[in-house]
């Protein structure tokens, strides 16, 4: 097993050579040190998801903890836990044959202004296989570009719908919604499509499913790129795989990354709980030169 030498306060384990790593030895729940935070906060950036094993939370503690890397984006979608406003449940007893929310590639909220910036999902009881979630990184997805692709899309910027949306959620029986369909639907946000994390200097493609078109272009006119830039995104030497323990907080950094459930664990309970982190203006790269920061590899 390959730990990461660059941390001490916890062992780091990767989990491909593209992105992603499980953390073991935090405990989130009852160690306040600033430093712990700054800790996870540096290998997120740098592996963009962490699965975190053996958390211990109860909902007040859980909510505590988010907040400590950061203000609540904001969820437009979902009714809250009472009196956490941040905090969403979600739960799929062993009798529901409805598809689980999410078993598609995706970003969460890509349509809000801005997105959120940190994803936390945690495990309290998960299946004893199956479940897991698949991620793809973005920032590789843009570094396999052609020089050419990158050229053209840097004078592009994307239309991010939440036309849907509503419809998906709303499949899910257990899952309350707070918005109504036709206000939800017309909802859109610009962002480019090739954007700039602050605090690494890395770039990324800014692609994801709720993606309909181009600034200046029809969905028609738009969709054999909008096609051909998803699944460039979904190449296998792209991805992670994050398999599920009880007591797992799964963290991702959430435009830099697209995510799907896999959906086979029914007869099984599954009891999640998620929030999110503030995030940033999306920021157009500026076009690469020899001299540009592309920041600490993923």
């Amino acid at each position: 097993m390959a730990r990461d030498p660059a941390y001490q306060r916890f062992d780091v384990i990767p989990l491909t050579g593209a992105l992603g790593a499980e953390i073991r030895g935090a405990d989130l729940a009852n160690d306040r040190d600033p430093a712990l935070v700054a800790e996870v906060r540096r290998a997120l950036d740098q592996y963009l998801v962490l699965a975190i094993r053996g958390q211990k939370f109860d909902v007040q503690r859980y909510h505590e903890a988010a907040r400590r890397f950061g203000p609540f984006s904001g969820n437009p979608v979902h009714v809250p836990l009472d009196g956490y406003d941040d905090i969403v449940k979600f739960v799929r007893e062993p009798s529901d044959t409805d598809n689980v929310i999410g078993d598609h590639w995706h970003m969460d909220l890509a349509w809000m202004d801005p997105p959120p910036g940190i994803v936390m999902l945690y495990g309290e009881s998960v299946p004893p296989y199956g479940g897991d979630t698949c991620f793809t990184s973005l920032v590789q997805a843009y570094k396999a570009l052609s020089p050419g692709m990158k050229e053209m899309l840097q004078r592009l910027t994307g239309i991010h719908s939440a036309r849907g949306v509503y419809s998906i959620n709303a499949k899910s029986k257990r899952l309350g919604l707070s918005i109504d369909q036709e206000k939800l639907d017309a909802v859109e946000k610009e962002h480019p499509v090739i954007c700039l994390q602050p605090n690494t200097g890395r770039r990324y493609l800014l692609v994801n499913s709720v993606l309909t078109r181009f600034k200046g272009m029809t969905e028609a006119e738009s969709k054999p790129i909008v096609d051909y830039l998803f699944h460039h995104a979904l190449r296998s030497e792209f991805q992670c795989r994050v398999r599920w323990e009880d007591g797992t907080l799964t963290m991702w950094n959430n435009p830099l990354v697209m995510h799907s459930a896999i959906d086979d664990y029914r007869g099984f309970r599954r009891v999640t709980y998620r929030t999110t982190v503030e995030g940033w203006a999306q920021i157009a790269a500026p076009p690469e030169t020899n001299h540009s920061v592309t920041g600490q590899a993923a």
